[in-house]
């Protein structure tokens, strides 16, 4: 089993997730799924054009999630609300 990359939470993702938290139903159970995919696969999410941001669009949420990440971290950098995507 490959090595799990270890989740560090920026001020900026702090901060947003608190703001967020009271009002997005399934927040906390949406980013303990994004960590949990994060950690072992953080290719899984989308590039943003040729920098190394990257993001995870909600499906079930009306949350983004954008990181960027190394051989042993992933850093969430931001978290936003925008329109809930259509499975």
């Amino acid at each position: 089993m490959a090595n799990l990359r270890t989740i560090i939470k920026e001020p900026r993702f702090e901060q947003e997730m608190a703001a967020i938290e009271p009002d997005v139903q399934r927040a906390d159970e949406f980013l303990e799924g994004v960590e949990t995919i994060l950690s072992r696969e953080p290719q899984y999410g989308h590039r943003l054009g040729n920098s190394h941001v990257y993001f995870i669009p909600g499906w079930t949420v009306d949350l983004n999630i954008y990181y960027t990440f190394n051989d042993d971290e992933v850093f969430l950098l931001s978290i936003c609300r925008m329109a809930a995507l259509e499975p």
